[in-house]
């Protein structure tokens, strides 16, 4: 994982009860921030559960001691400059939130509210039903108590927004809380790069277009005759001849034929 400067990371800690809406909107605010350019992690799911031994608390102290496993983790990953989302357990109790906060530093809590008809109708696991039948012990807000966060950065009820309204809200807090820089979140993606422009090559043309053009055919340069190449120089000997003889001739002799 590639991790940022110090100064640049942090963590947001979603909590609510079962079925609030947490993973879809840990994903969601995941996803906006990675088109930021952001490097981002979330501790959900089934990985996290068995790599962590967590959720399976049945008890507030097993419970306190699984939140604090994840704030461990989330201090390492901020600390390191990394945004770290952690939405794997309701984390019910109060205490154990505060410690979080206490431990990372830079921490923003969510409050996903829900209201509990809604939460009822959206379990597909039949959680509710199990537990307002007593035949579930150990689920949050129903057979055991949840303690609602006394001061959360971030409020959203997932039932009167959708996950795009209620990641842009968390933006804005993240902004005011001085987490986020302010350039970064007003980026609705990350810009994209032009590509160079590429010069098309021209369209070949049909056989049947194709004009062809006969090229006259090259002459070989013509070749100068012996006799004339060889007579620029007799008339260079003949006169140098010529004036060899004149002396002779002034003194009178006279030249035999």
């Amino acid at each position: 994982m590639t991790l940022g400067p110090p100064s640049s990371g942090f963590t947001v800690w979603l909590t609510g009860m079962t079925c609030a809406g947490k993973s879809t909107l840990a994903q969601g605010l995941a996803n906006r921030l990675r088109r930021l350019g952001k490097t981002v992690d979330v501790l959900d799911g089934q990985e996290v559960e068995q790599m962590l031994s967590i959720g399976k608390a049945m008890t507030k102290d097993e419970r306190v001691a699984e939140a604090r496993k994840l704030a461990w983790v989330c201090k390492l990953v901020t600390r390191g400059g990394g945004i770290i989302i952690q939405s794997a357990i309701e984390s019910p109790y109060r205490e154990a939130r505060d410690e979080a906060r206490r431990q990372i530093g830079r921490f923003a809590e969510i409050f996903v509210e829900c209201p509990t008809e809604t939460l009822i109708s959206r379990d597909k696991s039949g959680r509710y039903k199990r537990a307002l039948a007593g035949e579930l012990k150990n689920l949050p807000g129903i057979t055991e108590p949840y303690e609602p966060p006394a001061h959360p950065e971030v409020v959203i009820d997932t039932s009167k927004h959708s996950i795009d309204e209620s990641v842009e809200h968390v933006l804005g807090q993240l902004v005011a809380q001085r987490l986020l820089d302010p350039n970064v979140a007003a980026l609705k993606s990350r810009p994209k790069v032009q590509a160079r422009a590429v010069a098309k090559p021209a369209p070949v043309a049909a056989e049947k277009d194709k004009k062809v053009v006969k090229m006259a055919p090259r002459k070989p340069p013509a070749r100068q005759d012996k006799a004339k190449r060889a007579a620029p120089a007799r008339k260079q000997a003949a006169g140098r001849t010529a004036r060899a003889e004149r002396p002779r001739l002034a003194a009178g002799g006279k030249r035999k034929r």
